[in-house]
């Protein structure tokens, strides 16, 4: 699959998401169809994952390839634990969608990171924005946001007018034994030959070879990373090579092999909601939590200005060097090199006017946001990779006395299943 290193949509690893109990209702008393099978199914609703449901005989199938309305026939794939549930890839289309397209890459149907490009690109974002609109109903326990309905608060925003390919600056490239370069096959070990993938920036795309020489061991992955400066970087996965990224004017070290927006416009477009959803005011303290290189601290540390003071705590040392180097001259920026949860649980900081979330996909959970809301700040805002996990923590941050008042989800991801929400949380 075709994801750089990064924390927050690691699509290399193999599919893990799993349905809710609602979705994997108990199975029917029916013999279930076997590995191999063919089953015909109308295709139902989206869900986190980049598939859809659909129902046989009181069974849920999750199917990969479907688009919501159509009359599919489905290969089944696999199932879940003791038969909850089905998977299964669409093998014909019987009744088509209006909104199906010819895919862009001929590779669609088996590599794992193009989950919707059989989709025209404005219906992928309406796809996106029911998932995370019924997310937050089911998970998180709300039906509107301000007073807004979660179908208006959810629509998902293009970054730019381009056909979503060709904006990856980030790729992690897998290299079978031959030493040819690929990507994963959808939920496979399998690498498939792919080393000009159309989602990858020109620069990264023209410059990856489509086999390299094997060392005694072998090499397991090939990193290449294109910088907003014009810098290109090939390493491997564990190379130390740093290349830089400009963000309004300001420079940031990032490591070739970790963690950066790999949309070109998203520095830029989550630092500007980030700033506008918290308001920072002149002499505010303000925590930024999973920091990394310093993008958000370093723009929040100047809108409070010397007599603010932000906390920025990131729990990789190589981020959190490279953020102490970023931001050597806003001397008010406070480094942490910690996890999280044990720098907030050793009692630090505690008060924040406001507190910036960024976490992982695996979202921040109950222990974090439990500590965040002990600081009292006025204002949280979150950063969310994944809507399920974002969904988890609203709920917590509900029985905290902590409301969701504004989201914006935004398309970082073209035809993949990711999809990037902000929130802004405030003191019911």
């Amino acid at each position: 699959m075709i994801d750089a290193a990064s924390r927050c949509c690691e699509t290399e690893s193999l599919m893990t998401d799993t349905p809710s109990a609602e979705d994997a209702a108990a199975p029917a008393p029916t013999p279930a169809p076997a590995v191999g099978d063919i089953v015909t199914v109308e295709v139902g609703n989206p869900v986190a994952g980049g598939q859809c449901i659909a129902r046989l005989d009181g069974r849920v199938i999750f199917v990969r390839d479907g688009i919501p309305g159509e009359l599919v026939k489905v290969v089944v794939t696999g199932s879940g634990k003791r038969g909850a549930f089905l998977r299964g890839d669409v093998c014909e289309v019987l009744d088509p969608s209006p909104h199906r397209v010819q895919p862009p890459c001929s590779l669609a149907d088996e590599c794992g990171g193009y989950d919707w490009q059989h989709v025209d690109l404005a219906f992928q974002r309406e796809l996106k924005a029911q998932v995370i609109a019924d997310a937050l109903r089911r998970t998180g326990g709300i039906e509107d946001i301000a007073d807004q309905p979660l179908a208006t608060s959810t629509a998902v925003s293009a970054l730019d007018d381009g056909d979503g390919l060709h904006w990856r600056t980030r790729m992690r490239y897998a290299i079978d034994e031959n030493g040819v370069v690929g990507l994963r096959a959808a939920r496979s070990h399998r690498i498939i030959a792919a080393a000009d993938c159309p989602l990858a920036v020109t620069q990264i795309s023209s410059a990856v070879p489509p086999t390299v020489a094997q060392t005694g061991n072998g090499r397991e992955a090939l990193i290449a990373a294109y910088s907003s400066t014009g810098e290109l970087a090939l390493v491997g996965v564990n190379a130390d090579s740093v290349i830089t990224e400009r963000v309004r004017e300001r420079d940031f070290r990032v490591a070739a092999n970790g963690f950066w927006q790999v949309h070109p416009q998203a520095p830029e477009t989550l630092v500007s909601t980030v700033l506008e959803f918290a308001s920072p005011q002149h002499g505010e303290k303000i925590l930024d939590l999973y920091s990394g290189v310093g993008l958000f601290a370093a723009f929040l540390a100047e809108a409070v200005g010397v007599t603010g003071r932000v906390d920025a705590v990131e729990a990789d040392r190589t981020a959190s060097d490279l953020a102490r180097k970023n931001l050597a001259d806003l001397a008010w920026v406070h480094h942490h090199r910690a996890p999280v949860e044990k720098w907030l649980a050793a009692g630090h900081r505690s008060h924040a006017d406001i507190v910036v979330l960024d976490p992982p996909r695996t979202g921040a959970g109950r222990d974090v946001v439990t500590a965040v809301s002990r600081r009292k700040p006025r204002a949280l805002v979150y950063v969310a990779c994944d809507p399920v996990s974002l969904a988890r923590d609203t709920k917590f941050l509900a029985a905290l006395g902590y409301q969701i008042t504004k989201l914006r989800a935004l398309d970082l991801f073209p035809m993949t299943k990711h999809v990037e929400s902000v929130a802004l949380f405030e003191r019911s």
